[in-house]
């Protein structure tokens, strides 16, 4: 895998994702009194979510991603943000963060307790500095049947009794966990634990065991399913487009190997519109595009969008049928 500034998983131009991450950066700020301090952000993508960070408490901050490539939202406070175009190792284990973020990383780290034991030195002995991790949640893909989130970009899947476990043998101690975004990831807030490290025992996961064993069976029914779906799309000559260009389409259609039934993909990025998806190679395009193709039906990747998608179609005088994949 590449991380470079040609990798773009951004989700900030969805209104929906902009208020989940507003809130988010809002609380963080009043919880933990993170003003005028100085935060981190590892994998700090685009930049979006550290500026929110340091607009909205007058924070100062440091990114690291290789994908960052400038800013690409007005700031109020550039002179505030540095970015480092690399990727977070120990060589920077000497900056010092008040609050250090990482969202939408740890997933995709080979070791995670290594890593987890790397943040743990950044910190030092500073017991007030607080971490923010969010990573997808396993039981939702797992109970929701949300076999497309399955993605070769991921190391590790974790619940919240794994997420914790991890962190509680890093010497951290818990200060809220919470299901987040609709249920689909996990956020988890902590700082050092005083004394000695609680002892991290693992809990009893017989259940999600259980939902484990099964999700095989579940995506290949899944996956059967979409098979001969799509056939009758095919046979009754339908106009279909994929909503969303992200790892889940990429994952559906590269699972099924469609390509010529779904000869679009829309996604809101402008920076995506133009491109093709890996593997099948569907081109990306805007949603503008629509009113010019005349879909009959739109496969969604995601419902949590589907209001916004819904009000964008209206716009576009546009009343396809939505599936959701």
């Amino acid at each position: 895998m590449e991380y470079s500034q040609r990798y773009d998983n951004s989700l900030d131009f969805s209104p929906a994702f902009k208020e989940f991450a507003s809130k988010l950066a809002e609380r963080l700020i009043d919880t933990y009194g993170i003003r005028d301090k100085e935060v981190i952000e590892i994998g700090c993508g685009k930049g979006h979510f550290l500026t929110l960070l340091c607009e909205l408490g007058h924070n100062r901050g440091t990114g690291f991603d290789p994908s960052y490539e400038g800013a690409r939202m007005q700031s109020s406070c550039p002179e505030r943000i540095s970015y480092i175009q690399d990727i977070y190792c120990e060589r920077y284990t000497h900056y010092r963060g008040d609050l250090i973020c990482c969202r939408h990383v740890f997933e995709h780290i080979p070791e995670p307790i290594p890593f987890l034991s790397m943040v743990r030195r950044t910190i030092g002995e500073r017991r007030e500095a607080v971490t923010y991790f969010e990573v997808p949640n396993a039981r939702f893909i797992l109970e929701q049947l949300s076999v497309w989130d399955i993605i070769y970009e991921h190391c590790s899947y974790f619940s919240r009794e794994s997420l914790a476990f991890v962190f509680r043998k890093c010497g951290f101690q818990i200060l809220r966990e919470d299901d987040a975004y609709g249920g689909q990831f996990i956020s988890l807030e902590a700082r050092l634990a005083a004394g000695a490290p609680p002892e991290a025992t693992p809990e009893e996961l017989s259940a999600l065991t259980r939902t484990i064993d099964r999700f095989s069976e579940v995506v290949r029914a899944r996956t059967e399913f979409w098979r001969e779906r799509l056939k009758q799309m095919v046979s009754q000559r339908k106009k279909v487009v994929l909503w969303g260009g992200g790892a889940k389409a990429v994952s559906f259609l590269n699972m099924l190997q469609v390509t010529d039934p779904i000869p679009y993909v829309v996604d809101i990025n402008p920076h995506k519109q133009g491109m093709h998806l890996a593997g099948t190679g569907q081109k990306i395009i805007a949603p503008q595009f629509l009113k010019e193709f005349g879909p009959d039906q739109i496969i969604l990747m995601n419902p949590i969008y589907r209001g916004e998608i819904e009000q964008q179609l209206r716009q576009l005088g546009l009343a396809p049928e939505i599936l959701e994949a």
